[in-house]
């Protein structure tokens, strides 16, 4: 199998309702590392402040991702993971 397919059928985006489990995904981005928890089985819910991320991940993951800039008031839901990425990449 080559790897694209390989990848395509693994990291397919599923709910487990038996692990009821929840990820809080911080500067989600496009979704790359919910992906790996939802092939998993675990609920994601992003928090991105770029629409065209947050959207892309709303086409291809089963979880919500808010368009949002975070800051020390924001306030979360539950969650029992939180992830997060960061590209270190400023615009001047």
């Amino acid at each position: 199998m080559e790897y694209v397919e390989r990848i395509n059928t693994e990291l397919k985006p599923k709910i487990d309702k038996n692990l009821d489990k929840t990820v809080l995904d911080l500067f989600a981005g496009c979704g790359g590392l919910s992906l790996g928890f939802e092939s998993v089985g675990f609920r994601t819910i992003g928090f991105e402040k770029l629409e065209d991320a947050a959207q892309t991940y709303r086409t291809n993951l089963l979880g919500d991702c808010h368009t949002q800039e975070l800051d020390v008031n924001t306030e979360y839901p539950d969650a029992d993971v939180i992830i997060g990425g960061l590209l270190a990449n400023l615009l001047v």
